[in-house]
């Protein structure tokens, strides 16, 4: 498997994650419950084990008889987040983030006043913003 295909998330594997980033540490039942459909047990348990796979989450025993497993994102959020950004812009875009920025405008997603709130951090040095962004 290849560096690219590992880190990008299926949709449903980027709703797993995003429970485990919202919830911390979870067992595979904690997470089918917490789910907004219903899927089976085994079908939570085999995207887990892919996430695993990928190096996305890690498991360990939840302590208790049987097979109960507590997994917990290894993968920051951000690092996921600026995956799928590069991947939209790239499979959608041709790498420009201007045409992304252009199509959430034409969409109305951005706001003529989200814009000009946009603008100000983009207009400050490079180095300042990451200190604020740091700073978190």
């Amino acid at each position: 498997m290849t560096k690219a295909a590992s880190d990008s998330l299926t949709n449903r594997e980027a709703q797993i994650m995003s429970l485990l980033w919202k919830n911390g540490p979870s067992t595979a039942a904690q997470i089918r419950d917490a789910l907004p459909c219903e899927l089976h047990n085994a079908t939570v348990r085999t995207i887990l084990r892919l996430l695993e796979e990928k190096g996305h989450v890690r498991r360990t025993s939840a302590g208790v008889r049987g097979k109960a497993f507590v997994y917990r994102a290894v993968t920051k959020q951000a690092i996921a987040e600026g995956t799928a950004v590069r991947t939209l812009l790239r499979r959608f875009f041709g790498g420009s983030a201007e045409a992304l920025v252009a199509r959430l405008v034409d969409d109305q997603y951005i706001t003529p006043e989200t814009l000009a709130n946009i603008k100000k951090p983009v207009a400050r040095p490079r180095k300042s913003r990451r200190r604020r962004s740091r700073a978190r």
